[in-house]
């Protein structure tokens, strides 16, 4: 019976062995079979090809990996047969991809991380990350990206960390991230965007963060924030902005920190809306310094005095700006005025040479009418004609985009003399002087052409 009980041991003992033997020996043959320069580790399962000046992706990547590690080496180009395994992390940083095809990554179905960045990515197709429905965190930054297709982000529904920072990025097409609607942070500062059109972030509804300081931004379009009603941060500092709509910022309803600093801001009427907000906001902000009308040049548009706006005309009700004037770039108004119908030029101009007259009777000398903020007349002619104009093509609005000069501003007195308006061909600049003079000057002309009409 010892016997017995002794070869149990023994046959127990030999099969514990054997067992040991497998996991120290066979086990790691799966981690033996690591690709050529390549340094492979079991968990979890990570293929760390990195600095090994590689121009493909190796060979012989072990299916079930889980990080795969190819950043600075000399890959050129990503094609839809380049990858022949899974992976959830892949990073790809600082190699020098011209080229990825589209489709390239259709076989990395449960990708959740792609760094991309420090490549020059000169030939970036449509569809290059289709199939990445699981990608969360997307990293395109220093790439020298000057366009982004149209359907580039299409289905990326996972998203929730785009970096597109320190591109060379002009202009963003409407609906770019319609899709991704659980994208928390968008990173865009430190490209060359000069404006921010009505539907470029439609679709962001669960955006914390937007970041597009350092770029060339010059108009926000009084809807371009609509649906980013989550947001908690931005930054708009260092662009060109002179005003930002207030009702752009309204619709900002959760934002907490603002910076806005490093912009030329105008402080006449067109920046009530915004002065009105900041009055509601409870928010940590940055100064706001104005650079124009002149007198006003130094202080912080946040801390104007409701005083400063008492002789700016009411909020237009119907408008959704919140704003008391219209006003187009040079470059929208040579646009518009070279599609506007010729035969209705003619009654626009008097329509709006009516709507400008102060005075109906003639026996005030010009010299002595008050000059009328522009803006005026352009929002009658927009009004009246806009529904006629054909469809702006892209294309030629944005060919020569950033030669213009920047938005014309006529507010109150501040008009320069020989101010460029075809409305004020016959009139007379009236000099600078204090707005409570010039109400008694005009006060006194009422007064004596009453007199003078009827005795």
């Amino acid at each position: 019976m010892e016997t017995r009980w002794s070869g149990v041991r023994n046959f127990k003992s030999g099969l514990c062995l054997w067992l040991i033997l497998w996991l120290v020996v066979v086990k790691p043959g799966g981690v033996s079979a690591c690709p050529k320069l390549c340094v492979c580790y079991p968990t979890p399962m990570t293929v760390s090809c990195q600095s090994q000046n590689l121009t493909i992706v190796p060979a012989g990547v072990p299916y079930n990996s889980q990080r795969v590690f190819l950043q600075n080496n000399r890959i050129t180009e990503l094609r839809t047969d380049s990858f022949g395994f899974e992976t959830q992390v892949l990073w790809l940083y600082g190699n020098n991809i011209t080229w990825i095809e589209g489709g390239a990554f259709s076989n990395l179905r449960v990708l959740e991380e792609l760094d991309l960045g420090d490549n020059p990515l000169q030939r970036l197709e449509g569809g290059a990350f289709r199939g990445l429905e699981k990608l969360q965190s997307l990293h395109m930054h220093r790439c020298k990206l000057a366009v982004l297709p149209h359907d580039l982000f299409h289905k990326l529904y996972s998203l929730q960390f785009l970096y597109l920072q320190e591109n060379q990025l002009h202009f963003l097409q409407d609906d770019l991230f319609s899709d991704l609607v659980n994208l928390t942070h968008l990173f865009l500062h430190g490209n060359r965007i000069r404006a921010l059109s009505e539907n470029v972030f439609r679709g962001l509804v669960n955006l914390d963060r937007l970041l597009i300081h350092d770029n060339r931004v010059r108009q926000v379009h009084r809807k371009a924030f609509r649906d980013l009603g989550r947001l908690t941060i931005l930054y708009l500092f260092n662009n060109s902005l002179s005003e930002l709509p207030g009702q752009a910022m309204k619709d900002t309803h959760g934002i907490q920190f603002l910076r806005l600093n490093g912009n030329p801001w105008s402080c006449g009427c067109e920046a009530r809306a915004l002065w009105e907000w900041f009055r509601e906001a409870r928010i940590s902000s940055s100064e706001l310094m104005c650079t124009s009308p002149s007198q006003r040049r130094g202080q912080d548009l946040r801390f104007l005095r409701e005083l400063d706006f008492a002789f700016c005309p009411l909020p237009d009700p119907g408008s959704l700006a919140g704003s008391t004037t219209t006003t187009l770039s040079t470059k929208t108004r040579w646009w518009f005025s070279k599609n506007k119908p010729a035969s209705s030029s003619k009654s626009s101009y008097q329509k709006s040479a009516e709507m400008g007259k102060p005075f109906p009777f003639p026996a005030i000398k010009p010299q002595f009418l008050p000059k009328i903020p522009s803006e005026t007349f352009s929002k009658y002619e927009l009004s009246e004609h806009e529904a006629a104009l054909p469809k702006v093509d892209q294309e030629e609005y944005w060919a020569n985009y950033g030669n213009e000069d920047s938005s014309i501003r006529c507010i109150e007195l501040e008009c320069p003399l020989g101010y460029d308006n075809p409305a004020f061909s016959s009139i007379s600049p009236l000099p600078r002087m204090p707005s409570l003079l010039h109400l008694l000057l005009l006060l006194s002309i009422l007064t004596f052409s009453f007199h003078f009409l009827f005795g």
